[in-house]
């Protein structure tokens, strides 16, 4: 059915099919231009991750010789950590001392009595000390739990409230320094006093003198009127005092918890009270140094696996990676050889296992000058000849036998910091080590600039031409379809009226031969 002709509904020579398998022969230009820019886009993606997983990976290798690096780190080892801790920064001195805790510093804590729910507080000018500082405002009436939020709203750091329910039906009115200390009592004045009083909180202790008129055996005391009274809590639930520790036997003295003026560069935080002694030991941090190493040679890794992928077209290099999900490695077989002939991926990916296996100069006894003699090697786990069957060992990755790591920092330390980066001429800027050449190698791909910055800027720029070469071939495709639409128009109507003009002429031809008989 779909090649009967019916006139002024279907064409006679099929003019849509024949206009789309031109075009289609038209656009073969255009399409090879799109596609061209889908390739282009995901060279650039490639190329971008290869600038990040670079990038890292000289961030890593430099943070571990920068100023900034983990080797000077100090770390607060304590014997009970729920007496007393400890933390310490790059200016901390190694060093073992002990201590006992003989009291906490405390700050003032007074509790009123229970009182009745309904209890109004009466308008006045209130006002509160903690050592030398003041809180004071006006406060026109309220209840209790009124006045707490107007105390808490102007007590800053120094002063809070709260209501607590001691019995059933009441409420007791919590009033308490946030300053520890026993030069940071809690001062009550104006009509504090009288509240504090009133509320069970407080008494008024005025100082006794003895009577000078009086005979030296008179017992009678008279009241000192002309000084102002003491305050002397009713329900404390604490007392403003300063903490004491000794330090090797030496009583210290300080109105906080946390000492940051005993030990240089180490601030001591005080728990509890003890009389048993706790040792605080302050050394290298060499956790801290250890998750640097392992975070450098992760991303060593990650690095080599991208260049091992984006070189090689073998499906195995995507088998070796375990860390990969099912998507990421149907992702990654996409890029499989992708770049194989790009010599400076070939050349940065053999130079990485060049510099990772080989020796570097120290200032020690020279135990210590290759990585895998700290358990850091393409095959530290394995040895004799079956390690050379590997053929994942080939492609440069490292291993960590942790083991043999955590030796190596424990009594190698700083040979394995100038392992990393060491100056042979004497002076502070190092010139070899692993992390120093990895840094050197990286810094021309990764920087602003640099051979990756390059790349996708080229990239960036054939993506635009072939972009405006598409938007051209699209306005000249469009031009030329409703020129090829319009000429089989023509060809159709021109066809159409020979066929009209044939037919006249058969009718003509028929009559003069019915009129000739």
């Amino acid at each position: 059915m779909s090649d009967i002709y019916i006139p002024g509904i279907r064409s006679r020579f099929n003019t849509e099919q024949i206009v789309d398998d031109l075009m289609r022969i038209e656009r073969v230009p255009r399409d090879r231009a799109q596609s061209n820019v889908e390739r282009f886009e995901a060279e650039r993606i490639y190329w971008s991750d290869v600038g990040t997983r670079t990038n890292a990976l000289r961030e890593s290798a430099s943070h571990l010789f920068s100023f900034q690096n983990p080797f000077s780190d100090r770390s607060v080892r304590s014997s009970d950590e729920s007496i007393m801790t400890g933390t310490a920064n790059r200016q901390a001195y190694e060093q073992d001392l002990s201590f006992t805790v003989k009291q906490l510093a405390r700050s003032d804590r007074f509790l009123s009595a229970p009182l009745e729910e309904n209890f109004q507080v009466e308008s006045g000018f209130y006002s509160f000390t903690v050592g030398e500082e003041e809180i004071s405002f006006d406060f026109r009436g309220g209840s209790l739990r009124e006045f707490s939020e107007a105390l808490n709203r102007r007590g800053r750091d120094l002063i809070s409230s709260s209501l607590i329910a001691v019995r059933p039906g009441t409420r007791s009115l919590l009033i308490e320094s946030r300053i520890t200390g026993e030069e940071n009592r809690l001062g009550f004045g104006g009509d504090s006093l009288s509240l504090g009083q009133a509320t069970g909180m407080i008494e008024l202790i005025y100082n006794e003198i003895p009577d000078v008129e009086a005979d030296e055996d008179a017992e009678g005391l008279e009241i000192n009127q002309n000084q102002a009274p003491t305050i002397r809590p009713l329900n404390p639930v604490s007392v403003a005092q300063d903490s004491i520790i000794a330090m090797e036997g030496i009583d210290i003295y300080r109105p906080t918890n946390e000492i940051d003026d005993l030990m240089t560069g180490v601030t001591i935080s005080v728990k509890a009270v003890t009389d048993r002694p706790v040792r605080l030991t302050v050394d290298t941090d060499r956790e801290t140094i250890k998750d640097s190493i392992i975070n450098f040679v992760g991303h060593y890794n990650r690095l080599m696996a991208e260049l091992n992928i984006l070189t090689r077209n073998d499906v195995n290099v995507l088998n070796e990676i375990t860390y990969f999900t099912r998507e990421e490695r149907e992702e990654y077989r996409e890029r499989l050889g992708v770049f194989s002939a790009d010599s400076s991926l070939l050349n940065l990916r053999d130079s990485l296992l060049r510099i990772a296996t080989a020796q570097y100069p120290t200032s020690g006894s020279g135990d210590i000058s290759l990585l895998s003699q700290i358990g850091i090697g393409t095959d530290v786990r394995r040895s004799g000849a079956s390690a050379g069957s590997d053929a994942s060992r080939l492609r440069g990755y490292l291993e960590i036998d942790e083991r043999a790591l955590d030796t190596a920092l424990a009594s190698n330390l700083n040979e394995i910091r100038e392992l990393f980066a060491f100056s042979t001429t004497g002076d502070i800027l190092p010139d070899t080590g692993v992390a120093y050449a990895i840094d050197s190698l990286v810094r021309p791909f990764s920087q602003s600039g640099g051979l990756i910055s390059i790349r996708t800027g080229n990239i960036d720029s054939r993506i635009t031409q072939e972009t405006r070469r598409i938007e051209t071939l699209d306005r000249q495709l469009a031009a030329r379809e409703i020129e090829l639409r319009r000429q089989y128009s023509i060809m159709e109507g021109a066809f159409q009226r020979m066929e009209q003009m044939s037919s006249s002429l058969d009718r003509f031809q028929q009559q003069n031969n019915f009129n000739n008989r």
